[in-house]
């Protein structure tokens, strides 16, 4: 009789580990893996922290609702080094076997897409080159270089300017802008180019350029330029005392010491809405968001896309994406989507204020 109720209770026993076996197993959800690289050190940390800081925020609010996916972000530390960004690119398809890429910077994008259309890997890119999202598998998420030129020439034909000098660096992302901003001026006449300098992006001495720029009297100079050398050049440019007025498209949001061009105002991509700073200062304590939004509008579209198509079919979650997400809310506000996998927002006119970019016009 004990020996009966023994093998009775084993094989009860048995039962229940099998039973919650096939209940974890029904309660299993398909993992994404997302695999995102963006500078962790050195020039342009700040950006990365902030995006990190994102995805945390994300992902707990949007775990606390039912959804079809588990998705997984594996950061990655490119150094803001492009021969890094090729590497890491190479290891997240291959070794981590990631759905999903992200990339920061149109120079940056441009190493990560081909490969990403090679391998059918899903590549979101915060960039403004349109040869970024080249293929059916990369997308970029931005304010469309055009619109931003054009707010850029409106803004300065309302400052006055008849005649703008260039200094623009050897970066995709930069060289975009400049050849819009060029062709409006070209089609429009209100506004002359004098001289563009092109520079290499460690370029650390611009007082000859300033000496050329202070002699041809342009009404303002327009700076193309990223990390480091927007640093370089508005420390030089404030040592020189030229009293002539810089701007540009983007470039001060990626300075590290923002008081260098305090009270001067510049176009912007699409800005955070208050919503996001909102929560954004809650969970890291700042309002300074170094483009975090552009993370949160990322995640919001792979989300959108898997949960929206229901399928991990990479294709399939591209096409809804493309078809479903023009006049979306998202981080940076409602967007508009272009067929070849550009996905906008509205450009706006920002000025630095006590060393912080505040939306002045939009």
């Amino acid at each position: 009789m004990k020996k009966f109720l023994l093998s009775l209770c084993m094989v009860l026993a048995l039962t229940a580990c099998d039973n919650k076996k096939e209940t974890a197993q029904a309660d299993s959800k398909p993992v994404i893996k997302i695999g995102a690289m963006y500078p962790l050190s050195g020039d342009g940390a700040a950006f990365g922290d902030a995006a990190q800081k994102d995805a945390e925020m994300f992902f707990a609010e949007f775990n606390k609702k039912s959804h079809k996916f588990d998705y997984k972000v594996i950061f990655e530390d490119n150094q803001y080094v492009l021969s890094k960004q090729a590497i890491l690119t190479q290891k997240l398809i291959n070794a981590d076997k990631v759905d999903v890429l992200i990339s920061v910077m149109s120079n940056f994008g441009a190493v990560t897409s081909p490969t990403a259309e090679q391998n059918k890997v899903i590549h979101f890119s915060v960039a403004t080159d349109p040869a970024v999202s080249k293929g059916f598998y990369n997308l970029i998420t931005s304010s469309n270089p055009a619109g931003e030129a054009d707010v850029m020439y409106k803004k300065l034909l309302k400052e006055g300017a008849e005649k703008v000098d260039i200094i623009v660096v050897n970066a995709t992302g930069q060289q975009s802008m400049v050849d819009y901003f060029e062709e409006r001026a070209a089609q429009d006449k209100q506004i002359k180019i004098g001289q563009t300098f092109h520079v290499n992006a460690d370029e650390k001495d611009f007082r000859i350029m300033l000496y050329k720029i202070k002699e041809n009297e342009p009404d303002y100079i327009l700076v193309q330029l990223a990390m480091p050398t927007i640093d370089i050049f508005m420390k030089q440019y404030r040592e020189s005392g030229i009293n002539i007025p810089v701007t540009g498209i983007e470039s001060f949001t990626y300075l590290q010491n923002r008081e260098l061009a305090e009270g001067l105002w510049y176009v912007d991509a699409a800005p955070a809405t208050d919503d996001f700073v909102t929560r954004y200062q809650a969970k890291t304590g700042t309002a300074t968001t170094n483009y975090a939004e552009y993370m949160d509008f990322i995640l919001q579209m792979i989300t959108f896309g898997y949960e929206g198509a229901g399928v991990t079919d990479r294709e399939k979650v591209i096409d809804y994406i493309q078809n479903n997400s023009a006049g979306q809310i998202t981080a940076i506000g409602k967007i508009t989507t272009e067929p070849d996998g550009i996905l906008n927002g509205q450009p706006v006119i920002k000025k630095i204020i006590n060393g912080e970019p505040v939306v002045v016009e939009e």
